[in-house]
This record gives structure tokens, C-alpha cells and sequence, in this order.
């Protein structure tokens, strides 16, 4: 490995975890929003699950402006997350 010629260095320390990565993006993005939109979807027998899918992502983009707030007028179904995203989703 790269590591042979440092000979004081600890390379468990190098890899550090990233906390957004992991938790946030992990847990609440790959995680939490896939298994609600899982659960509907496998809990839904009338065939009405891209409706509710649907109408949420109509409430999230529907949210009114407020301080401290971000909106989503796309609601959850965007290209590309970031931590930021994830971070004002959750609030």
C-alpha cells in the first residue's frame, strides 16, 4: 500500500468517517426517503401510490416562503442532492 514509506504514520486516522455522507445523506436521503416511497408503493393496493408520491412532492413544493427555510418547487424528485439539500429537507 502507499503507506509502506510512512513509517509514523496511522492510516486508521486518514480514514476518517464524513459525517455527511454517512449520516445525513445515508441515513435520511439513500435511506429514509427511498424506504417511504418503498413502503407506499408495496402498502398501496388500489394502484393509487404515484398519486400519494405525487401529491407529497405537491406539498413540499407547495411550502410558503419563511426565514430559515429553503423551498423545493421540483419537491423531492431532484438530480442531485447535497448536503445542504438533505439538511433543509429534514427541517
Amino acid at each position: 500500500p502507499f503507506t509502506n514509506d510512512l513509517l509514523r504514520t496511522d492510516t486508521y486516522i486518514l480514514l476518517t468517517p464524513n459525517i455527511l455522507h454517512q449520516l445525513i445523506k445515508g441515513a435520511f436521503k439513500d435511506h429514509l426517503i427511498d424506504w417511504i416511497a418503498k413502503f407506499i408503493c408495496r402498502q398501496d393496493s388500489s394502484g393509487q401510490s404515484p398519486v400519494i408520491l405525487d401529491d407529497i412532492d405537491h406539498r413540499i413544493a407547495g411550502v410558503a416562503s419563511f426565514a430559515g427555510l429553503w423551498r423545493f418547487p421540483q419537491g423531492r424528485n431532484f438530480k442531485q442532492w447535497t448536503g445542504n439539500d438533505s439538511k433543509a429537507l429534514m427541517k
